[in-house]
């Protein structure tokens, strides 16, 4: 039978440890019996050691943890223009179909700057977790999955081109690649939702301490090569 090689100084110290625990392994038994019982059970016995001493080496198994695995819907391809504000991204916008109400107190380049220039051609898609999910979750998986989280500019630059009743069926869609972060920590982004056979622009409130739900969509991008 094949197993770990012992020298003398570990024979000894195993058949030290094997003296120590056997009174207490078998308290209330009849030596005798035991001794009669292991008559002619040697190779048996050999056995059953060997397989304490494979489960005293072998390490404890990690337990991996269940790989999400989200619900994705595919958008399509957009370009981004940061040259243009939010502000004239929506005063540009004449079709209530792509947006027929936006918050005008919250969707703003004050509330949300961002100053590069030139334009980006993105993959888009609506990534679902069907699970509540911490914020640091959600980027993490972007992270893993070479994605980003759409900012206002870019989440709104698909809306443009994606009249209703595009993206219907991924709301509420969360712009949650840029935050307004208040002093206590709490944040706010903005998402677009269906409003009967509309589609709004509004913000919401993410406590510092509060999941996202297991009914919000994420508009996640990757970039695409220059030229295509």
């Amino acid at each position: 039978m094949s197993g770990t090689t012992f020298d003398l100084g570990q024979f000894t110290q195993v058949s030290s440890a094997v003296e120590k625990a056997l009174p207490q392994a078998l308290a209330g038994l009849d030596p005798k019996k035991v001794i009669n019982s292991l008559e002619g059970k040697g190779e048996q016995l050999e056995g059953l050691l060997h397989g304490i001493f494979e489960t005293m080496l072998t390490p404890p198994s990690v337990t991996e943890e269940a790989k999400i695995e989200p619900t994705i819907i595919e958008l399509g391809e957009f370009t981004a223009n940061y040259g243009e504000t939010i502000a004239e991204k929506l005063a540009g916008n004449d079709d209530p179909k792509r947006i027929s109400w936006h918050n005008r107190d919250w969707a703003t380049d004050e509330k949300f700057p961002d100053v590069r220039t030139g334009k980006k051609r993105y993959k888009a898609s609506a990534v679902c977790f069907r699970k509540a999910m911490p914020d640091e979750d959600v980027a993490g998986w972007c992270v893993d999955n070479k994605k980003v989280r759409a900012t206002p500019k870019e989440g709104i630059g698909l809306a443009l081109v994606s009249p209703r009743p595009k993206l219907d069926n991924v709301m509420p869609l969360a712009l949650a690649g840029q935050f307004l972060v208040g002093a206590g920590g709490d944040r706010d982004a903005l998402y677009f939702h269906r409003n009967g056979d509309k589609r709004h622009l509004n913000n919401v409130w993410l406590r510092m301490d509060v999941q996202w739900s297991d009914d919000w969509w994420f508009l996640v991008l990757e970039e695409l090569p220059s030229g295509t």
